[in-house]
Parts: C-alpha cells; sequence; structure tokens
C-alpha cells in the first residue's frame, strides 16, 4: 500500500487524479451513488469522487 491512500478502497481506473499505481486510491474520502432505480444493478454505480487526470 502506498502513503497517503485509502487502504479498503481498490480501483483500476488509471484515468483518474487519485488513482496510485493503477489500484489504489488517494482522495480524502469517497462518494459513490447509483444511477438506476433498480437495487439490484452493481454495474450501475458512479464514483462521484473521480477527477480527470492532468495530462
Amino acid at each position: 500500500m502506498s502513503k497517503n491512500t485509502l487502504s479498503s478502497v481498490k480501483c483500476d481506473v488509471t484515468s483518474c487524479a487519485h488513482n496510485v499505481d493503477g489500484q489504489e486510491c488517494s482522495a480524502k474520502g469517497i462518494s459513490v451513488c447509483r444511477t438506476c432505480s433498480c437495487p439490484d444493478c452493481p454495474d450501475e454505480t458512479l464514483c462521484r469522487t473521480f477527477k480527470a487526470r492532468e495530462e
């Protein structure tokens, strides 16, 4: 685990500015919301903490 990461959050979204080494999150906290009304659709969630990485 890298310094200053959320150890329990695993993320492979490398285009996010909070992504560390393609697997960890360096955000101070995360906010996740659902994008559908069906309670059993785990593929329909959205990480609202996402911030595009500057190139």
